[in-house]
């Protein structure tokens, strides 16, 4: 096993700080990145790609669990740190860039097989890192293990029909097997963050957990009704159906039922409603138009 080190020497040794402004809370607990690397599943016929290196804490802890490590920074500065930390094992990548445009199918196709993910994710970015990940094909990643804000990794693995399930949960629960693997206390980072973090794993499904029709509608119908958790669903979905009650009786869904009550089956009987709905609009003939009374004598 590789020696473990602390973030606060490195950075220190290579005269750098945490920047507030990039959200960075680094490691410090020498126990937390074997637990998260192992509590990941990573394969050693794995193609291991992490988000945020850092000044390699975790990337470390990955190192001999895959068989190439891919690790990608955005602060420039920490670049090369990490490759500096790293540069005794060849199977390591050290890149620059930025996560939101990651391209998840074509790493994949380049890896030649799904990744498997890992990353310290900064709490600001978080529901846009995992709605990149679910945006992927089913082919770009198998598994994803993501030290996230507490909060937000409970919500994210809520089960429709829970009080915390919310439109990224649906979405979640949808596409992946979601569980949160540990909680990690504040201590554990420098500088310490104000809330608890958790680490949440998320394994691709095969297929869909049900049918939805359509993934895009799916997403519409879920964000429509967890905008305003407290409205009941044949007001929250108003916008996307004008005869929104109908709609919902017709999916067999109580109208005056709200998002979190709803489980992932009685979503999707919405969202396939909707789309049978809207296909029936687009197929009916145009009304005539009104005929022009005849003119005064």
């Amino acid at each position: 096993m590789i020696a473990s080190h602390d973030p606060r020497k490195v950075l220190q040794a290579h005269g750098l700080w945490t920047k507030k402004q990039f959200g960075q809370n680094f490691l410090v607990d020498p126990a937390m990145p074997a637990r998260i690397a192992a509590v990941g599943g990573a394969r050693a016929d794995d193609v291991i790609y992490e988000i945020g290196a850092g000044v390699a804490t975790l990337t470390r802890a990955l190192i001999g669990r895959g068989k190439r490590l891919i690790a990608l920074e955005y602060d420039r500065d920490l670049v090369p740190v990490a490759r500096a930390e790293t540069a005794f094992d060849p199977t390591v990548e050290i890149r620059e860039g930025d996560i939101r445009q990651t391209d998840w199918a074509a790493e994949a196709e380049a890896a030649g097989q799904p990744l498997m993910v890992y990353g310290n994710v900064p709490y600001n970015l978080s529901t846009e890192i995992l709605l990149g990940l679910l945006d992927a094909p089913p082919t770009a990643w198998r598994r994803a293990c993501l030290l996230l804000q507490r909060e937000f990794a409970m919500r994210a693995a809520a089960a429709p029909g829970t009080r915390q399930c919310s439109a990224l949960s649906a979405q979640v629960a949808l596409l992946t097997h979601a569980t949160v693997a540990f909680e990690v206390p504040r201590e554990a980072f420098h500088p310490a963050p104000k809330i608890e973090s958790a680490v949440l794993v998320l394994e691709r499904r095969d297929d869909l957990a049900v049918d939805v029709g359509d993934r895009r509608v799916f997403r519409q119908v879920v964000r429509a009704l967890f905008a305003q958790r407290r409205k009941m669903a044949r007001k929250a979905l108003k916008p996307l159906c004008a005869d929104a009650e109908g709609l919902l009786t017709a999916a067999g869904v109580d109208p005056m039922a709200r998002g979190e009550t709803l489980n992932l089956e009685a979503l999707a009987r919405v969202s396939r409603t909707l789309i049978e709905w809207r296909a029936a609009q687009a197929q009916a003939p145009a009304a005539p138009p009104a005929e022009a009374a005849d003119p005064p004598a």
